[in-house]
């Protein structure tokens, strides 16, 4: 049952002790790419503001949105969301 508390909430640096499962470090890369996907939320709420504001979708934001769609890891995220239910397999 996970804890309260978020332990993830401070940096990894030091190196993961040996012999932990694949299932670790596939969650650990998964988080990493929640992470990076999460980072983008501000750009798109800003995206979201601006095509409310002006009532529609304009080139610059056209443009910009599809920049920041080519940006984001979705395969990486699909890769990783498969390689964590492999890895709980028995």
């Amino acid at each position: 049952m996970p804890t309260a508390t978020k332990p993830c909430q401070e940096p990894a640096t030091a190196t993961p002790r040996t012999g932990l499962p694949p299932a670790y470090h596939h969650l650990y890369a998964l988080l990493h790419t929640l992470r990076t996907l999460g980072a983008q939320q501000d750009h798109i709420c800003t995206l979201l503001a601006d095509i409310q504001r002006t009532g529609k979708l304009n080139a610059p934001i056209r443009r910009e949105l599809t920049n920041l769609l080519h940006d984001l890891p979705t395969a990486t995220l699909d890769t990783e969301v498969h390689a964590v239910f492999a890895a709980l397999e028995p």
